[in-house]
């Protein structure tokens, strides 16, 4: 019997310690991660762009790169970001 209070007891401690931590407020102040990336062929993000962006923007209809939220997953819509062509 002794056994069985001492778990339950120690149960308690863990799963009060996880749901304390669990509703604990997000710091507000978080810094949001953009990044930009290229776009592939069917619209999902493609790698990330590092160094010199080699889209030429020479074709408005293809969509090349954007600016990404990593944070979200989703693009930012920053059209200054927005870059269109094909890469040969």
């Amino acid at each position: 019997m002794k056994n069985l209070r001492l778990t339950l007891g120690v149960a308690a401690i863990a799963i009060g310690s996880f749901a304390a931590f669990s509703f604990a407020p997000v710091n507000s102040n978080a810094k949001v991660a953009l990044q930009e990336f290229y776009v592939n062929p069917d619209g999902s993000r493609g790698p990330q762009v590092t160094g010199e962006n080699l889209c030429p923007d020479d074709n408005p209809n293809i969509l090349c790169s954007q600016e990404y939220n990593t944070t979200t997953n989703l693009p930012t819509g920053n059209a200054s970001k927005m870059h269109y062509g094909e890469i040969e």
